[in-house]
């Protein structure tokens, strides 16, 4: 029986890791709002944010691209927002100017018969209106589009992610966990390493191997990284509220899951919601920041915040659902790079909290290391 079919869902996800879940969730559901992250400070992100004093809006494009309903002409629409300049050392912006100017350019070719490439153009002119000098390698046409949009929105992200949802006549919504512009994550590390910024933390452990003991918010401020009191988007913490299924979905642990979490108020929203069945789905394989990580260990993590502020593991999770691997520790993916399974750990002993542990066969046996959709839909669907 699928007791959620169209109910509120809201997913606290990263960017792309719950694509093929999402999809499968709209086939029932079109009242789901996703929630990302939005600290990212690598490569083009960086750039956007220094040069527009902006969050990061890459999770949130790829968000908004993932809800676009699957058309022909939209498989048009989410190439063209995809579309990238090559990476480069540096690509002026002017090449910009070139391609929305020049009427036989690979923009146009790309827009060519999309009812709304008036209104694509436009915020790209409005783009390079508003930006005087931007580094543009590997830089994302969505993107440019999304903070145009917050450009014309009277500086309002919510605003601008609901106009271009509408335009895109989007199947779920999409917000941000944080609105403030300089907001970074911080790691502290076992071995007693500080590191400020995302794409800093993921490739400090991943070259070092070290392992996070904590995570907070952190502000950038006059070169400055200061700590603070993160303040969670207002739209986020109501669709919490509002909610009868909440998941924390597949992704990087550290930097797109827990920064959910790393505040006061989106917790309290998740004690205060008594009627929710609040989902945390395990990754189905280890990834750079969980290296020997078992669900034991993440659930312990999570279990700390709680702690911290006065909460059970049980205030923030209902049910965790593993995937049954039957023991197998590691597997060869297509690039011949050995991939190693999630172990599942104690998790036996959070049923006493009341926390149901639900262990299925959730992996797509086509595709090694990758969730099954439709297997996965089920069970939650169906809790």
């Amino acid at each position: 029986m699928l007791r959620f079919k169209n109910k509120k869902i809201t997913i606290l996800s990263g960017g792309s890791a719950i694509k093929d879940i999402m999809f499968e969730l709209l086939t029932y559901s079109k009242n789901i709002t996703r929630v990302v992250p939005s600290t990212d400070n690598g490569a083009s992100s960086q750039e956007l944010r220094l040069c527009c004093d902006i969050l990061s809006v890459g999770d949130i494009r790829q968000s908004i691209a993932m809800s676009i309903p699957h058309t022909q002409q939209n498989k048009q629409l989410v190439k063209f927002i995809n579309w990238r300049f090559p990476v480069k050392k540096y690509i002026f912006i002017d090449e910009l100017g070139k391609l929305i100017s020049d009427k036989n350019s690979v923009l146009y070719q790309l827009s060519d018969g999309l009812e709304i490439q008036k209104e694509l153009f436009e915020y790209l002119f409005l783009f390079l209106e508003k930006v005087d000098s931007l580094n543009l390698s590997n830089g994302s046409i969505g993107n440019f589009i999304l903070v145009a949009a917050y450009f014309k929105h009277n500086y309002d992200w919510n605003e601008a992610i609901k106009e271009l949802e509408k335009l895109f006549s989007c199947s779920s919504k999409s917000l941000p966990i944080y609105l403030h512009n300089q907001y970074h994550l911080k790691a502290n590390f076992y071995n007693g390493t500080v590191i400020c910024g995302e794409s800093e933390i993921s490739a400090f452990g991943a070259k070092s191997n070290k392992e996070i003991a904590s995570l907070e918010i952190c502000q950038l401020k006059d070169e400055k990284f200061l700590d603070v009191n993160p303040q969670v988007n207002p739209k986020v913490l109501s669709s919490v509220n509002e909610s009868e299924l909440i998941i924390f979905s597949p992704g990087s642990f550290f930097t797109s899951i827990l920064p959910h979490l790393i505040n006061d108020e989106l917790p309290l929203a998740l004690v205060n919601n008594k009627k929710a069945k609040k989902v945390f789905l395990v990754n189905l394989v280890q990834d750079s920041e969980t290296t020997s990580f078992t669900a034991e260990d993440i659930m312990q993590i999570i279990e700390g915040v709680a702690q911290k502020r006065g909460y059970k593991l049980s205030d923030f999770i209902t049910d965790i659902i593993i995937n049954n691997h039957y023991n197998q520790v590691s597997f060869f993916n297509s690039k011949q790079q050995k991939q190693r399974y999630i172990q599942m750990g104690n998790l036996e002993k959070y049923k006493d909290e009341g926390i149901n542990i639900i262990i299925e066969n959730l992996e797509d046996p086509w595709k090694r290391g990758e969730f099954d959709a439709q297997e996965v839909g089920r069970v939650l669907l169906g809790l």
